[in-house]
């Protein structure tokens, strides 16, 4: 067998012809393995780097592209790491042990100052009974330049402080509520009237879902914002992407399920059903990690800790560790709030509208660093249709 060759980072991203931070991108993708080096350095596999370089040369040729995978764009908010995301160069996981979103927005933002500071906007309009939370936030958004005259503005002094007043109003609209001056897990926690274990779960899955790269809500965020559009569109853009089930409705099918766990459920009998009739298990697995969710895990391990002696809580690792069993998945964020909503017995929808509030933090995020770029992002398609004669 043949000794692994390693490459330095500078060596390993001129091969490829990347910046280190696409470099690093790759790795966190599964798509580079790299060991430790001398010093603090890493090493990177030279097998991998060609094989990828191979790969991405294949797609130049024949103008075929994935959609997904691959950077597309480079950003100095997150970064996915094998231990989750990394905001700013800050652990997500180590700020969900007690820090809040506010704190986190502050600092994907880079806000020198507290833009949530005396920032209190007016309540949302008077919106149609009977809509679900992301409907009437739909609706909320569309109408906030009734709130704010200057609600087309891209001065960059303004934007951050519009970014706090957007997100405590987008809050209060997926609650019914009027905004109020409190730290955002207070509000909802308060709304759903709830214990102060479930509050602290509250905050904690507000901060890890605050922002996970170029998801599709966030990328879709930035494409707004690229073409200039003001805040609450980029906003209304993002939510639109997000409000189907792959992604920020996700929560809502682990619920479903989740609901059919009674005190004298055989779990493993209900898997091994759904697995029989070729149906899938929300809530485990995931498209970017290769191995397990960090999200979740700290989400659960929260839990466990909390609530350890709670009779659904007590039944949760056996769940986990059947679902491993038949399904081969590990738990990802979904099935995390999913199982916070069941546990707390919290109202419909509560997964999402926390999922919903924590990544509006991100996408002010992203939009605000796309309104700093000059590019437009526009990419090309691979044509693949009929050709005139």
């Amino acid at each position: 067998m043949s000794t692994p060759i390693y490459l330095s980072a500078r060596e390993a991203a001129a091969e490829l012809g990347v910046q280190p931070a696409t470099l690093y991108a790759y790795v966190s993708r599964g798509l580079i393995a790299s060991v430790a080096g001398p010093g603090k350095k890493r090493r990177y596999d030279a097998a991998d780097v060609r094989r990828l370089k191979g790969r991405r040369q294949v797609e130049d040729h024949t103008g075929a592209k994935p959609l997904t995978g691959d950077p597309v764009l480079e950003t100095e908010l997150t970064l996915i790491s094998e231990e989750g995301p990394v905001y700013r160069g800050r652990l997500a996981r180590e700020l969900a042990e007690t820090s809040t979103l506010e704190t986190v927005a502050t600092l994907l933002w880079a806000s020198g100052d507290d833009p949530f500071a005396n920032n209190i906007p007016k309540p949302p309009p008077v919106l149609p009974a009977g809509l679900g939370a992301l409907d009437r936030l739909m609706m909320a958004l569309a109408a906030w330049p009734l709130q704010d005259k200057a609600a087309y503005t891209l001065a960059p002094k303004l934007l951050q402080a519009k970014g706090a007043a957007l997100l405590r109003y987008s809050v209060a609209a997926l609650l019914g509520k009027e905004p109020v001056a409190v730290p955002i897990h207070t509000q909802i926690a308060s709304a759903f009237g709830v214990s102060a274990s479930a509050k602290n779960l509250i905050r904690a899955a507000l901060v890890l879902c605050a922002d996970h790269e170029l998801n599709t809500s966030s990328f879709t965020a930035r494409c707004a914002a690229s073409t200039r559009a003001p805040l609450h569109a980029a906003l209304l853009s993002g939510l639109g992407a997000f409000a189907g089930p792959r992604h920020g409705a996700a929560p809502d099918r682990a619920t479903a399920w989740l609901a059919e766990i009674q005190p004298d459920t055989d779990i493993e009998a209900l898997l091994a059903d759904r697995l029989a009739r070729g149906e899938t298990l929300p809530g485990f697995g995931h498209s970017v990690y290769q191995g397990r969710d960090p999200r979740a895990d700290c989400l659960l391990d929260i839990l466990f800790r909390t609530e350890s002696g709670h009779p659904f809580v007590e039944r949760l690792p056996g769940l986990i560790s059947s679902a491993d069993d038949l399904f081969g998945l590990p738990p990802n964020i979904d099935l995390a709030l999913a199982v916070i909503q069941k546990t707390y017995e919290l109202p419909r929808d509560a997964g999402k509208i926390i999922f919903c509030a924590g990544r509006m933090t991100g996408w002010i995020a992203h939009a605000l660093e796309q309104y700093a770029s000059h590019e437009k992002i526009r990419p090309r398609a691979a044509y693949v249709g009929e050709r005139p004669e």
